[in-house]
């Protein structure tokens, strides 16, 4: 029998206009079933995303107490260096090299203004001597619960998938240091003003050495330049940190040490020069 036929049969067209609604039915329940599963599982892979690309903080898996709280890590023998206070007038921090850095930007954090101690924890190599292995920029003696990696405006996190990456700043001077933003801006007309007096000659040569010599361990030694100054910058109130770094030249973090309730008690500079572990979970 065609399907003409089956239309001409008695009841025919009611029974088929039923089991066409019926089926129809049954369809739109399925559809609905399935684009509300569809928005369910959408909904939660863009929270899942939003969730990743908005994470603006990387923790280090170092936790630095170990070097504040112990004379000896990893067998290397640790001495404290104090170096005076540092003058942070409009708590913005910069830590760069302050040779080779013309503008450099302040960390994206901020603290409260005043004046700090600065620290350095020496390592006392078996075959290297003595290397600046931390410096720290003390707010609070409160002990720090983590280590946050310093950032400034345009650095993008997303990139640090592994637990040991980082952002750093670049040495090629040997040195580094801490200042405020503000007093950056005054060492650097310092710098431009003693340069146009003397044309030819860099900043180093011509004023910062006698400074670093100040501090040498053998004032008489020609080979023992000085490792660190806490320069008052002239004709200013202010001041700038500056120490050797490390090994030398290479790329260096800085961390926040902040506490269980998020107070900002530190800001370190890690120069790579301990083996320091990652902090088991």
């Amino acid at each position: 029998m065609n399907f003409k036929n089956y239309r001409n049969c008695q009841g025919f067209d009611q029974h088929l206009s039923l089991v066409c609604v019926a089926l129809i039915a049954v369809l739109m329940s399925m559809g609905c079933s399935c684009n509300t599963q569809h928005k369910s599982d959408r909904k939660t892979i863009i929270t899942a995303k939003r969730k990743l690309n908005t994470q603006t903080e990387k923790q280090s898996s170092v936790d630095y107490n170990m070097v504040f709280d112990n004379a000896i890590v990893d067998g290397t023998k640790i001495e404290l260096l104090e170096m005076g206070k540092l003058s942070i007038p409009t708590g913005k921090v910069v830590a760069c090299d302050p040779l080779t850095t013309p503008n450099p930007k302040p960390f994206t954090k901020t603290i409260t203004p005043g004046q700090y101690p600065v620290k350095i924890y020496i390592a006392k190599t078996e075959k290297s001597g003595d290397r600046y292995a931390i410096a720290k920029l003390e707010f609070s003696s409160e002990k720090a619960d983590r280590w946050i990696l310093a950032t400034q405006d345009g650095d993008d996190i997303s990139k640090l998938t592994d637990k040991d990456d980082f952002l750093g700043f670049p040495v090629d001077a040997g040195l580094a240091c801490f200042f405020d933003d503000k007093v950056g801006r005054e060492y650097r007309k310092f710098e431009n003003d003693l340069m146009t007096k003397h044309p030819g000659g860099n900043i180093y040569d011509d004023f910062l050495a006698a400074e670093f010599k100040k501090n040498a361990k053998e004032p008489n030694n020609p080979n023992d330049a000085g490792d660190w100054v806490n320069l008052k910058i002239p004709n200013t109130n202010d001041n700038i940190v500056m120490f050797q770094s490390g090994y030398g030249d290479g790329t260096y973090p800085s961390y926040w040490g902040v506490t269980k309730n998020n107070k900002i008690v530190s800001l370190i500079i890690d120069f790579l020069v301990l083996p320091l572990k990652s902090e088991k979970k």
